[in-house]
This record gives structure tokens, sequence and C-alpha cells, in this order.
């Protein structure tokens, strides 16, 4: 138990740092983070905390497909949503990048899909309580089957959309989107499922 605390503790800082490093890359927000990023801009709210309502919304969801309000392992869900806000907001601070250089822009880039995806995998893995995002698309995975990565990547465009969406209609212009983006939506999932084989389950 020591050691899947360890691992689950590593995991959820990686993904905190993934997320920081894609925002700060300058090459576009990853998906899992776009409606943050976007409703940031339109409402000044800090990014971590509104990471935390965005992770609260992915727990109402997961509820919902499970068809109770009680299902103790999704509820575990909330202190992890709140710690994740936290975590972020601290390393918003704590994290700089000369993005004037355009090759430590793509480094952090490559770190930042190595960590997300790496610190999925680890969460995962351990079976104790899963990032909230993560663990909607490991639902809508199980439910329907499938591998956790292919999902992953659909629950990105999806999230996508709904940022270019927002930002179309309260900022008239899209923010936040570019190459980034992009490359973080077909890689993280699938970097995560290589990690999730390798890591092992415990």
């Amino acid at each position: 138990m020591v050691k899947r605390v360890a691992i689950y503790v590593c995991g959820l800082l990686m993904v905190s740092l993934g997320i920081v490093l894609c925002k700060k890359c300058n090459l576009g927000i990853s998906p899992i983070s776009s409606i943050p990023f976007v409703l940031e801009l339109i409402t000044h709210i800090p990014f971590g905390t509104l990471t935390m309502l965005f992770h609260l919304v992915n727990i109402a969801l997961q509820l919902f497909l499970v068809r109770s309000i009680w299902n103790m392992k999704i509820l575990l869900q909330i202190p992890v949503a709140v710690l994740f806000g936290r975590v972020i907001n601290m390393m918003q601070y704590i994290i700089k990048i000369d993005d004037t250089k355009f090759i430590n822009r793509w480094l952090a880039l490559a770190l930042s899909i190595l960590f997300t995806g790496l610190g999925m995998a680890c969460m995962l893995n351990m079976h104790l309580v899963q990032n909230p995002p993560d663990g909607l698309v490991n639902e809508v995975a199980r439910i329907r089957k499938l591998e956790f990565g292919r999902i992953k990547v659909v629950y990105d465009m999806i999230t996508l959309i709904i940022a270019i969406v927002l930002g179309g209609v309260y900022l008239h212009r899209i923010s936040g989107i570019g190459v980034g983006t992009v490359v973080s939506a077909l890689m993280v999932g699938r970097v995560s499922e290589i990690f999730k084989r390798r890591i092992g389950t415990y």
C-alpha cells in the first residue's frame, strides 16, 4: 500500500506538472486544460481553481454514468480535484520557461506530454482514487469495452471543441489553441497506454 500511495502521489504531481508545462510553452494548451484556460480568460478566476471546478464536473458525469450519487470510489475524487487545483496554482508560480527560444517551447511541450501520460498511467494503475477526467475516460472505456487510450483521444477532442466554442462566443476569438494542442490530443492518450502496460497493475 505504501508503494501504491507513493506512485499515486508521484503520478498526481506529474500530471499537474505536465498541465503547467503545456500552458507555459505557448504552443497551445493541452485539450484536457483547454476549457479551464479559456474560462480563465473570460472570468479571470485562477487557472488552478477553474481546473478544480472542471474536475468536479467530471466527477458529476461519472456519478451520472454509474447511476448513483453515493459511489464512494468516485466521491473520493473530490479531495483529489481540490488538491489538483492547489498544486497547479502553486506550480504556475514556480515553473519559469524562456518561451522566446523556440527549442525551449518544444522541449516543454515534449516534457508535458511525457509527464502527463506517465502521471495518468501511475494514477490509474494504482487503483486508488482516480484523477477525475481520467476517471471519466476510464468509466466510459469500461462501459464501451474499449481501450483507455482510444477514449482519451475522443475525450480530448470533445473538450477542445467546447473550448473553441466558448472562446468564439465570449472572446470572439480562438484562444490557447495551437500546434501543441493538436500534438497533445494525439499523443497523451497513446503515451499513457504505453506506460500503463509497462508500469503494471498493483
